[in-house]
């Protein structure tokens, strides 16, 4: 009884191994052999069965994918599974994108300038293998309605065909990259009203904040452009509005601790202290509501603060000027 248990569990494993995802809407039917001959085998995998092979130009029917390989419909009626590296798959030639013809050239393309996933298949569901800016030049090798098969480098994978265009102007240029420079001078953080600033990854307010500084952070001038200027603050590189940057070196107002702040939560659950101005950062801790808080510095959403020793950001709507209230429900009226 126990070797038919172990029996069931094995042809299981070997049956969810073979597992045949239906090919998206966003690929074709059909495909062409490319490259030469290619292998038809029974299973997708090298050491599969080899059925039968087909010279370049054979028009094969799709009917699923397994990781790199395509189950396929040969001409003559023959099932198998082909690598996907040797067909090349049509589109439908109808994507609102422009998307229609083969190796042609595309740009990463997003509304709010946040980087655009690159995924292992034509679906969310598949393992994310690369992440690039709006801007990145790609090939697309197979374009679809809904999804493309691009490369980017050396990487080959698939892209959502709504965050490509074929418009190399209306994708804006990717972010340089952090570029080690010996000629930058020294120049200061500013700011009206001695709130601090963001550090964003891009020269414009739809780039991410990658950091937050207080007034009279010390950072190094790199390139002073008219609206924004790219700088160096300790190892972290991006870009700040050339407003907020003086060189000189501004008087900065010492702290004073100030013992009527607290941590405050509408549910009473504990807030948390993080290493940047963004819930994508890490957590430092988290603390109970009725802690007592110094801000260091106020933004529009974000406070660098002090508490119980630790230094970091705390979401503005969770940190409450005054006598802690009783209880939570006090701050919403």
């Amino acid at each position: 009884m126990t070797n038919k248990k172990h029996l069931i569990i094995i042809l299981a494993l070997v049956l969810a191994m073979t597992a045949v995802l239906p090919v998206s809407g966003a690929l074709a039917d059909t495909a062409t052999v490319k490259g030469g001959w290619l292998v038809l085998r029974a299973a997708p995998s090298f050491s599969g069965t080899i059925l039968a092979s087909y010279p370049s130009g054979t028009v094969v029917t799709l009917n699923g994918q397994n990781g790199s390989w395509y189950a396929v419909t040969a001409p003559d009626g023959m099932s198998g599974y082909m690598l996907g590296d040797y067909l090349q798959i049509v589109g439908s030639g109808n994507s609102s994108s422009g998307l229609t013809l083969i190796d042609s050239t595309a740009y990463v393309t997003s509304k709010n300038g946040l980087n655009v996933r690159l995924r292992s298949g034509p679906g969310k569901g598949y393992s994310i293998i690369g992440s690039y800016a709006p801007g990145t030049k790609c090939t697309v090798l197979s374009p679809g309605n809904n999804w493309c098969r691009i490369q980017i480098g050396s990487m080959t994978g698939y892209m959502m065909t709504s965050f490509l265009t074929s418009n190399a102007s209306s994708a804006p240029a990717p972010a340089p990259q952090p570029q080690p420079v010996t000629d930058e001078y020294q120049v200061y953080v500013t700011s009206g009203n001695g709130k601090g600033v963001n550090l964003r990854s891009g020269p414009s307010k739809s780039y991410p904040a990658i950091g937050f500084y207080s007034v009279g952070t010390a950072a190094g001038m790199i390139t002073r452009g008219a609206t924004w200027s790219y700088i160096r603050v300790g190892n972290r590189y991006g870009y700040m509005m050339t407003q907020f940057l003086t060189e000189s070196q501004p008087v900065v107002n010492p702290v004073v601790p100030v013992t009527g702040a607290y941590v405050v939560s509408a549910n009473g659950r504990n807030v948390n202290l993080r290493s940047q101005p963004t819930t994508a950062s890490s957590i430092l801790r988290s603390f109970k509501p009725g802690t007592p808080v110094t801000v260091i510095t106020r933004g529009t959403e974000w406070c660098f603060v002090l508490i119980d020793g630790y230094y970091g950001y705390m979401m503005k709507q969770f940190i409450y000027d005054g006598i802690y209230p009783a209880t939570g429900t006090d701050l919403y009226f």
